[in-house]
């Protein structure tokens, strides 16, 4: 059977207890966090939509270098 993690719960429970004046810089590291995140899946999703245009530009190339040899 599968183990489910409540990640949510699991960051709640671990936070219990913190003091206060530590919230803060918990807040700050979160956000920091959640913004490497999503820059990590803006560039990876830029560099595939790169490689999709490389290999399109190539078929483009070979299709037109197949047509020529046709003629």
């Amino acid at each position: 059977m599968e183990n489910k993690v409540d990640y949510q719960q699991a960051l709640i429970n671990e936070i219990a207890g913190l003091p206060q004046e530590a919230f803060p810089n918990l807040l700050e590291i979160v956000r920091l966090y959640k913004e490497s995140v999503l820059v990590q899946s803006r560039q990876a999703h830029l560099a595939l939509q790169a490689e999709f245009d490389q290999w399109e530009r190539l078929s483009d190339e070979a299709l037109v270098e197949f047509e020529k040899g046709l003629a």
